[in-house]
């Protein structure tokens, strides 16, 4: 039975370091950092949709103040 209980009281203090370097960190995770670049870069949904023709207009892209037009 000693055996067991040491087996609690390692896996009780590792959870409990796991929970203390989880509290120090600071700022965002690298995957919500990655995230939040994908975002930005992302191009508008209705300015896609324009350039598809998707977005029910007339024409799509009409290439309008394009030199030689």
């Amino acid at each position: 039975m000693g055996e067991k209980q040491e087996a609690k009281r390692r896996r009780r203090e590792k959870r409990e370091e796991r929970e203390r370097d989880k509290a120090a960190r600071t700022g965002d995770s690298p995957a919500q950092e990655a995230e939040a670049i994908r975002q930005r870069n992302a191009p508008d949904p209705e300015e896609a949709a324009r350039r598809a023709g998707t977005d029910g207009s007339v024409g799509g892209d009409t290439a309008e103040g394009r030199p030689g037009q």
